[in-house]
């Protein structure tokens, strides 16, 4: 039966308007990303609270577990990318519940209507609420009526017997009123619309309209009765693989015996080896991917001849992996000449994403999965692998790294450090090269670490009043900088002086560039 015909119960009243309060409390009204580190959190609770019945439990228990990862992200080092990925997790958690497997696309299409489901589900409500109206009747209203008025009459003759708990208690109350009355007087001219918004959205997550869009059909396992007749292809295909064996042999023995190695000549462009040859060897191995689950489909599946075909496919298959190898290794090359940049570690997770998608292809083609299952699977692939990129400490990674070369007597790296935008937790690895040998870079360092700790000390006093504002890196970073604020003592409150270090440090860095 379709979800929109089903009765609505209290629980989802509930659940969906303390999603609306959390929603204005901790997204509307803050100011970091704290509010929403806790409003992501607690969506699991609040969704699970709605429903009678978890219908995918399994996925469910490990997007809420990921969620709960990006919700500690938030609270840490929170970035737009860390929100989106909370986003697309609450969407995730709402299909399980409502017994739909969280693929991609279908997530998209769920996003987009999720409004609409949820003007469905509230119309309903007030049906609910008549019907609840009609239901009710004098006794069962006196049932808690009469409680409540009987604790406020004799606990207020309990107060007016004691007048310092009654003055106390005055106070609290007046407090409490003012407080309410600050809060109100806040209010945005968009905190109204904000909270219908968020009113739709979690009618909608708490109660989808099913059966949800399902794109392609939902079997596993090729159907032959449906399948694309694919067998007269095999000739092509055969001499294709045998072709592209040979060239994929040829070009491994050219990269391994050029580029497998560390000493390169004075001039060596690293830039178009290592990072633009890596990005055309990434697209070589993707196509490489989409060949061969074009190849492995429909009719040909159950043709005669398939045996040597997939021995051709496997052999190309341990060719692609060691391609994928070479890609490692180019990045590695560029990692190693001057260090660790946020676009290099994005280089090695899309490579990787790319690995994932090809031994999902390998898989199909094992268990003869269908086209539809390896897609599904290979866009679940790359949605987890920019979840994973947004909760890694990139700039922490990353300057960890060159700070300890740097720290080794290899300087190259030092040009990533003076010329790229650096975060908190990248500035935390850099505390150890404030006794640096080489007076430019220490000096550089020194200054570049006053300003943060200027800045970090400006932005608390700005937002010390919101406990949304609070992020745990700004914290222990301040701390740290706080701890050794003696070294940079100079540079501290003199931007004419930091501006002068970091720019000596960055021309010095840029011969490594």
């Amino acid at each position: 039966m379709a979800r929109d015909v089903m009765p609505v119960s209290r629980r989802e009243v509930i659940a969906a308007m303390t999603w609306t309060v959390l929603a204005d409390l901790l997204l509307f009204r803050a100011v970091g990303f704290s509010g929403p580190a806790v409003f992501f959190a607690l969506v699991p609770i609040v969704l699970l609270m709605g429903r009678t019945r978890f219908l995918r439990p399994r996925y469910g228990i490990s997007i809420a577990c990921l969620s709960l990862l990006v919700a500690i992200r938030l609270a840490w080092q929170g970035s737009v990318l860390t929100f989106v990925s909370a986003v697309a997790l609450t969407l995730a958690i709402s299909m399980a519940a409502a017994g739909s497997v969280p693929f991609v696309f279908e997530g998209i299409v769920f996003g987009v209507r999720v409004l609409f489901d949820g003007a469905s589900r509230i119309g309903r409500y007030r049906c609910w609420g008549k019907v609840r109206n009609r239901a009710t009747t004098g006794p069962s209203l006196a049932s808690w009526l009469l409680p409540l008025a009987s604790v406020l009459v004799f606990g207020a003759l309990f107060l007016f017997a004691n007048p310092d708990l009654l003055s106390t208690t005055r106070t609290y109350l007046f407090n409490l009123a003012d407080y309410a009355w600050r809060w109100v007087s806040a209010e945005s001219v968009w905190e109204i619309p904000f909270c219908i918004f968020a009113l739709l959205v979690g009618a909608g997550l708490v109660c989808p309209r099913l059966p949800m869009f399902q794109l392609g059909p939902q079997t596993e396992k090729d159907a032959s009765a449906t399948a694309p007749d694919t067998a007269q292809w095999l000739p092509a295909f055969y001499n294709s693989l045998v072709v592209l064996i040979l060239l994929f042999g040829g070009y491994l023995c050219f990269e391994f015996a050029t580029l497998w190695k560390r000493d390169f000549p004075t001039g060596f462009y690293y830039a178009g080896y290592a990072h633009q040859g890596a990005a055309w060897l990434t697209v070589a191995l993707a196509l490489a991917t989409l060949l061969l689950s074009a190849v492995f489909n429909g009719t040909i599946l159950n043709h005669p001849r398939i045996v040597p075909l997939r021995s051709l496919a496997w052999v190309w298959s341990g060719l692609n992996l060691l391609l994928a190898i070479a890609v490692y290794n180019r990045l590695f090359i560029y990692v190693g000449y001057n260090g660790m940049t946020r676009m290099r570690t994005v280089g090695f997770f899309g490579i990787t994403a790319v690995v994932l998608g090809f031994l999902l292809v390998l898989y199909k083609m094992a268990h003869h999965r269908s086209f539809w299952w390896l897609i599904r699977r290979q866009l679940m692939a790359l949605a987890l692998t920019v979840i994973a990129y947004s909760l890694f400490p990139v700039d922490w990674v990353a300057h960890r790294y060159n700070t300890s070369q740097v720290n080794r007597g290899y300087l190259h790296p030092s040009v990533m450090i003076a010329v790229k935008p650096i975060d908190n937790e990248g500035f935390l690895a850099l505390i150890p090269l404030t006794d640096h040998s080489d007076e430019i870079i220490r000096e550089g360092v020194l200054a570049m670490l006053a300003s943060r700790q200027s800045e970090l000390e400006g932005g608390l006093q700005a937002n010390a009043k919101h406990w949304t504002s609070y992020q745990a890196s700004e914290v222990i970073l301040l701390k740290r900088l706080r701890a050794k604020q003696s070294k940079w003592a100079a540079y501290l409150n003199a931007p004419a002086l930091q501006a002068a270090a970091r720019n000596r440090f960055e021309d010095y860095a840029m011969q490594w560039y």
